[in-house]
C-alpha cells in the first residue's frame, strides 16, 4: 500500500517538474510603456480601453431599451469589457 502512494507522489512530482517550463514560457517579456519614468504594462491600457468601450456600448444598450431583457447585466457588461480588452490587445500588440 505504501509503495502505491509513493509511486503516485513521484508521478505527481515528475508531472509538475515537466509541466512547469511550459507554464513559464509566456513570462519572457511583456510590452510596456515608460511614462514619467515609470513602466506601465500595456495590458493596463487595454483594460482601460475595454472599459471605456464597454461604457459606450452600455449607453447604446440603455438607449435602445434592450437592458430590460437582459438576464444578468453585470455578467454581460463584464464579459463585454473583457472581450474588448482582449480585442484591443490582439489588434495593437500581437
Amino acid at each position: 500500500m505504501r509503495s502505491v502512494t509513493r509511486k503516485a507522489c513521484l508521478a505527481n512530482s515528475a508531472a509538475l517538474f515537466l509541466l512547469t517550463p511550459l507554464a513559464l514560457v509566456g513570462c519572457s517579456h511583456a510590452p510596456e510603456y515608460t511614462i514619467f519614468g515609470s513602466f506601465f504594462p500595456v495590458w493596463i491600457f487595454c483594460s482601460v480601453g475595454g472599459l471605456l468601450l464597454m461604457i459606450a456600448i452600455r449607453a447604446v444598450i440603455a438607449r435602445t431599451s434592450v437592458a430590460a431583457y437582459l438576464a444578468a447585466p453585470v455578467l454581460l457588461y463584464l464579459s463585454i469589457a473583457t472581450f474588448l480588452a482582449c480585442v484591443l490587445w490582439l489588434l495593437f500588440y500581437r
